[in-house]
């Protein structure tokens, strides 16, 4: 280009830029006139956040005693409760019960920052692992499945026999059970409850004869039998079919976050803080299996 058409050039975008009231205009490489725009500025990092506010804002949903409204005395008490208050306490920070949400509700709350954690107890799901990220396990929960009391159809059998067109799975949407019933049994029909019901209704609907078994941890289903006395049962001659681990669940990504919390939690284990965690809230024997100090 000239030196001519240049000046002219330049003079134009000096003149646009001054009529639109906007800020200096600067030439592309293409000739073209520009704005010039600050860079954006990136978002803090949930550990940034974090670490200037001074404390770990908790999102939560009810569950047993992993987590759970104290009727007597208010607030909420549990496992995870003890667990993340004092993990916070080593880490020189404060716990905020931020928000109450549903399961459906966690992922999205996680990603739209208002809150950094889930702190009550979350499995581990294919559609959930594409979403978020996971503590390492505070402790395993055996899966068994639960049929009527009155119905040995299933007995002394393989897991095969369930895995056809003529079974049918009570399961929570987008929740462990499904995921079960789909990885494991496909053939079979599933009679799905939203993400918002209780647990319970996965045993009501066994006992009413809507389906012929759910999948479930034994603590869910004792506390369900202690309003429904002898209405469930293990299939006779069963195996656990998995072991799910329990925990916190973090925004994909964050893997700052993520790192201080895993570290304080190995330390915890090393200190048996979790163990008694497990004892204090523990209501039946054996309902749980014990994890390790990932390190």
């Amino acid at each position: 280009m000239e030196k001519r058409e240049f000046l002219k050039l330049l003079g134009l975008c000096t003149l646009m830029g001054t009529g639109s009231g906007h800020a200096a205009s600067t030439l592309h490489p293409n000739n073209q006139c520009a704005q010039d725009t600050p860079p954006t500025k990136e978002k803090d990092s949930v550990y940034d956040r974090v670490m200037k506010s001074g404390k770990i804002r908790c999102g939560y949903t009810p569950y047993s005693v992993g987590l759970n409204h104290d009727l007597k005395k208010g607030g909420l008490y549990g496992i995870y409760k003890d667990i993340i208050e004092t993990a916070a306490k080593k880490l020189e920070l404060a716990v905020e019960w931020t928000e109450e949400i549903g399961w459906g509700q966690q992922i999205a709350g996680l990603n739209n920052g208002r809150y950094d954690i889930i702190a009550s107890p979350v499995s581990i799901t294919g559609p959930r692992s594409r979403s978020a990220d996971f503590t390492i396990p505070l402790y395993y929960s055996p899966v068994w499945a639960w049929v009527r009391s009155d119905n040995d159809s299933f007995d002394d059998k393989s897991w095969p026999a369930i895995d056809k067109p003529s079974s049918t799975l009570c399961v929570m949407d987008g929740e462990q059970t499904e995921a079960i019933a789909k990885f494991y049994f496909p053939s079979a029909k599933r009679l799905s409850i939203p993400q918002n019901s209780d647990f319970s209704l996965l045993m009501q609907n066994v006992v009413t004869g809507k389906a012929d078994l759910t999948f479930a941890e034994p603590l869910s289903v004792y506390e369900f039998m202690e309003q429904n006395p002898n209405s469930l049962r293990q299939i006779k001659g069963d195996e656990p079919l998995t072991l799910v681990p329990n925990v916190m669940m973090i925004k994909r990504g964050e893997s700052e976050f993520k790192s201080m919390v895993d570290n304080i939690l190995g330390e915890m284990f090393l200190g048996g803080i979790i163990d008694k965690a497990i004892d204090r809230y523990e209501k039946y024997p054996n309902s749980y299996v014990r994890a390790e100090a990932d390190f």
